[in-house]
């Protein structure tokens, strides 16, 4: 059978039509069409159904799915093994949440780059909950994220927690977070719902029983600290998101206590293939030289790294090379908490 009509089939579901598919494939729609009906004919089921203007999977083909997807990361990984030993290459589509990726990414991503130049970087920002699912759907190839739950699919390894603080202007007053049962007149200045770090928050309120006067819902981290500056209100963010301006005394850190839950962050991994020479030889470098620098602000060693395919990864060992260096700077690497390389 003609593995290319498996990668016809993937690329249709992805583009919605037979049109987008060919125009992406670089091929006639007769040839789309083509490969369509030998699958169907192949496997006796129809596998597309006109719904509107866009081509949408039956229930057989829904089946089928998974496991095309399966085979075409077989495919792609049996072509990274046949390649003769070069630098890395291939595009690695890479999601995050908006404070890893403003505060923590640039750093790793400039050394990443100028280990590996030839790789095409694809970069997102979304919402945590959003990133696990287009790995699962194979949307995206690393996700750098906070741990928002279990999923039977990813293979977890925890690497440590990461601390939140209490923001708010020096200007302040009249304001406790501590004494149970205590209305504070301020806002909570914040995003989305989903924000991990505003569940967090909130659902400590409930636990003390302590209320605000409201929550402002704002996109932009660098927004929410200008606003907290302003003594507009309150916010709870990751330390390393306000670190800055706690030492120049724009914002001052207000007593929290522990927080309820912690937040986690733990690598989820799918490895396949045996670790390429070149890229091993690169992360024992990045792991002896990078750990010289100790000076970690206090922060615990933590990160979340998510691979779901095979394709990148060699480009993928160097980008969590990368991360562990900047997690791990303070020269502590645990065997519990590092992948098994």
């Amino acid at each position: 059978m003609d593995l290319r009509r498996f990668i016809t089939l993937k690329t249709v579901v992805e583009e919605g039509s037979f049109l987008r598919a060919s125009q992406k494939l670089c091929c006639t729609q007769s040839t789309v069409t083509f490969h369509i009906q030998q699958l169907e004919q192949e496997f006796s089921v129809q596998l597309f159904e006109k719904i509107g203007r866009r081509m949408c999977l039956t229930r057989e083909g829904k089946k089928l799915l998974p496991h095309i997807y399966e085979l075409t990361r077989v495919m792609d990984t049996l072509r990274e093994a046949a390649k003769k030993e070069s630098d890395p290459d291939g595009e690695l589509r890479v999601v995050s949440g908006e404070t890893l990726l403003s505060y923590r990414m640039p750093q790793v991503l400039q050394r990443f780059r100028q280990r590996a130049p030839k790789v095409r970087l694809s970069l997102q920002s979304l919402n945590c909950y959003v990133i696990r699912d287009a790995l699962l759907n194979d949307e995206a190839d690393v996700g750098v994220f906070y741990r928002v739950g279990n999923d039977d699919a990813l293979n977890r390894r925890e690497l440590g927690e990461q601390s939140l603080v209490l923001v708010a202007s020096p200007q302040i007053a009249d304001v406790d977070f501590t004494e149970p049962g205590r209305h504070n007149a301020c806002s909570f200045i914040i995003n989305e719902p989903q924000c991990v770090f505003r569940q967090i928050f909130e659902s400590t309120l409930r636990q003390r029983r302590i209320t605000v006067e409201t929550t402002i819902e704002l996109l932009s981290i660098e927004s929410i600290k200008r606003c907290v500056a302003a003594n507009i209100g309150v916010s709870y963010l990751p330390r390393f998101a306000v670190e800055k301006e706690l030492e120049s005394g724009e914002l001052i850190e207000l007593p929290f206590g522990e927080q309820s839950q912690p937040l986690r962050q733990c690598a989820h991994i799918m490895l396949e293939k045996r670790l390429a020479r070149r890229c091993t030889f690169l992360f024992s470098v990045l792991k002896s030289v990078f750990c010289r620098d100790k000076n970690n602000a206090g922060l615990k060693p933590g990160i979340e790294i998510t691979l779901l395919s095979f394709a990148v990864a060699r480009p993928f060992r160097l980008v969590y090379g990368a991360y562990q260096y900047f997690w791990y700077r303070d020269g502590v690497f645990s065997p519990a908490a590092s992948l098994s390389l």
